[in-house]
């Protein structure tokens, strides 16, 4: 009996020895390369990303989506999540990948040509592996950047 538990629990670390279960390797994954963000007079805008995605995993993976929350001086203005379809090796190399975000807003937007902004922006990568394995792997940047025309967010109903 006794044998049989531990050739059912060998089994079950063979089959999950691929994947790390070790958090950090997943939140040291990805790197946001590039952000820029544009707003026009209409309150529309556009969120271009270049992130570096390494599998952190000796088994090969495939990054299934890129999901992101962009906040303005701390008031959430979008969010938004991408399919994509791009295999990685097992070999760690890193692949950089470019999305767009078309963001629409129907409210108001300021327009303060001289006051600088705090851009954060959250998000992750999905990384499958095999057929029921997923992972989410996290990224975030802040920075400072002029924003002549943004979107005022609409207040909170409560």
């Amino acid at each position: 009996m006794g044998a049989r538990w531990v050739t059912l629990g060998l089994w079950l670390l063979a089959g999950c020895s691929g994947v790390p279960w070790q958090p950090e390797a997943f939140n040291q994954a990805v790197r946001v390369e590039a952000m820029e963000l544009r707003f026009a007079e209409d309150g529309t805008g556009l969120l271009t990303l270049r992130v570096q995605v390494r599998n952190p995993s000796p088994d090969a993976a495939l990054l299934t989506g890129v999901d992101f929350e962009l906040a303005v001086d701390g008031l959430r203005l979008a969010m938004g999540l991408q399919q994509v379809e791009v295999p990685l090796g097992p070999d760690g190399l890193p692949h950089t990948v470019e999305l767009s975000f078309p963001l629409v807003s129907e409210g108001a937007v300021s327009q303060e040509p001289r006051v600088m902004r705090r851009v954060q922006l959250r998000g992750g990568v999905l990384l499958r592996y095999g057929a029921g394995t997923e992972r989410r792997a996290p990224f975030a940047l802040e920075r400072e950047q002029r924003l002549p025309h943004v979107p005022l967010p609409e207040p909170r109903l409560e």
